[in-house]
């Protein structure tokens, strides 16, 4: 019992910094001010992310409040280790520099 409760421990504490690693990630690409994108919501992908090639499993970080990028907002994928496996729209990070750029 004493062995379960240790692996349920180190499954949540992985878990967790799983869950960190992607929300950094994600705010080194949005930048310090990303409350015009709205609240994102955050999931993980365990059948794979299947707008991208292979479908690899990893966090979904998602802006459905960002219209600007189109429908259905914006979306940025991170691997399970904190590794930036794409955005939707593809060059999100570009916009959201030239957005930061027209702002005084």
């Amino acid at each position: 019992m004493r062995g379960l409760f240790l692996l349920l421990v180190i499954i949540t504490a992985l878990a967790g910094a799983s869950y960190a690693g992607a929300r950094f990630t994600a705010g080194r690409l949005i930048g310090p001010e990303p409350h015009s994108l709205g609240a994102p919501t955050t999931h993980f992908a365990f059948k794979g992310i299947s707008t991208l090639r292979g479908k690899p499993r990893g966090w979904i970080l998602a802006y459905p409040d960002a219209r600007e990028f189109g429908r259905g907002g914006a979306e940025i994928y991170v691997s399970p280790t904190g590794r930036l496996l794409g955005t939707r729209p593809a060059n999100l990070g570009q916009l959201l520099e030239a957005r930061q750029a027209e702002q005084p």
